[in-house]
């Protein structure tokens, strides 16, 4: 029997060109904002510049704060925070890909707060935000779906902890998701971001809380992924790809809403907290295939779904269609070099069984919806068949 809760109260403006008609919902807001970004990608493609001018076409004051790396750390949001608190900022902008975006709801809940953004964190202080600044979510990547779920994955550079939080004031108020702005993104960020909101969706799929509302967006999500991305990667400026992988990774943010992900985050969370330099979509298509397979029993059923359903596979028995379906994932990640070994990408053989521990500890909650039943022992294994 299952059971749906949903809320999900951001306004999403979806449209090719939307960032042009950002400061119709920008009114009321207040009068300064921050806007959170990358050192340099969002000036590259221009759409620093268009958030600027929409501001400065309401009289709205900004600061712009470009210290944010891939794997977004808590000492760089404590910092964003005390501007915030020392310039009076009325709302924050996250513009960028994943860690642009959460880094703005970790700052949103920091600064209006005592203390710093660890003492929000479940393995850190634990403390409830009761205040959050207004956010407002620009995406320029096809990947995370942060413009549609309450999610901020931020890392301790200290302790190596890549936590996850969500509540709901984390939530964006305004998201303008404009497929335009995603035609800049390079090869690699195209697979990297696109097989990230693959794996929010079938993880979702996967999820002992599964229901039907999650489950169609999660399917129609890795079908137009499955479709789409090879045309992207080989032609970054199709704007009708773009779209498809675009409306995908927002899909892929609902589900993580409504159901939420699986064991194979907390893999990843471990793996990226110990070696930041692994892209966060490239190490989910690392471990993905080896936990389906060391969960198989818990999943074939679903999983023969996922292989009818996403990768046209014709098997009438259930077992088979599983495992044709591991096979067809595999060989859709080799055609953008995704299938590496954990030893090709310079992670020491020795730090498998912290990592595991590390990821178990701080992502209970996933592994608790994941079928099978694992523990952190099992999650070592896994990473040992990763090696």
């Amino acid at each position: 029997m299952f059971k749906i809760y949903s809320y999900l109260p951001t306004k999403i403006i979806f449209k090719v060109g939307a960032i042009n008609e950002l400061y119709k919902h920008i009114k009321g807001l207040g009068k300064k904002a921050l806007i959170v970004t990358g050192k340099s990608s969002t000036k590259k493609n221009g759409s620093l510049q268009k958030v600027q001018e929409q501001l400065e076409k309401e009289n709205i004051e900004y600061i712009v704060f470009d210290k944010i790396i891939p794997n977004p750390i808590s000492t760089t949001v404590d910092e964003a925070a005390e501007i915030c608190r020392k310039e009076k900022i009325d709302f924050v902008i996250g513009l960028g890909g994943g860690s642009a975006v959460d880094s703005s709801k970790a700052i949103a809940i920091t600064a209006p707060n005592l203390g710093k953004f660890w003492d929000y964190v479940p393995v850190g202080g634990g403390k409830i935000p009761e205040k959050a600044l207004p956010i407002i979510a620009i995406p320029t990547t096809h990947g995370t779906g942060t413009e549609a779920d309450p999610f901020s994955v931020i890392t301790n550079p200290l302790t190596r902890e890549k936590v996850g939080i969500g509540y709901d004031n984390t939530f964006p108020k305004i998201s303008i998701v404009d497929p335009e702005l995603m035609k800049t993104l390079p090869q690699n960020q195209t697979a990297y971001t696109s097989m990230d909101a693959f794996y929010h969706s079938i993880e979702a799929f996967f999820n002992i809380n599964a229901n039907p509302y999650s489950d169609v967006l999660a399917l129609d999500a890795m079908k137009r992924i499955v479709s789409y991305l090879p045309i992207a990667y080989e032609k970054g400026d199709d704007i009708e790809a773009r779209i498809h992988l675009s409306w995908a990774s927002t899909e892929a943010g609902i589900t993580e809403t409504l159901t939420g992900v699986i064991a194979n985050h907390a893999l990843e969370h471990g793996l990226s907290g110990f070696y930041p330099d692994i892209p966060h979509g490239l190490g989910l298509c690392i471990t993905g295939p080896y936990l389906f397979e060391y969960i198989f029993d818990h999943i074939f059923e679903r999983l023969a779904i996922v292989g009818r359903e996403v990768f046209g596979v014709y098997e009438a028995d259930d077992k088979k269609a599983a495992k044709l379906a591991i096979k067809k994932l595999r060989d859709f990640q080799e055609l953008f070099n995704l299938n590496k070994r954990l030893s090709e990408l310079k992670v020491r053989k020795e730090d498998l069984k912290e990592i595991a521990k590390t990821g178990y500890r701080i992502l209970k909650g996933v592994i608790a919806v994941t079928p099978g039943n694992i523990n952190d022992e099992d999650m070592s294994q896994i990473l040992k068949n990763c090696y």
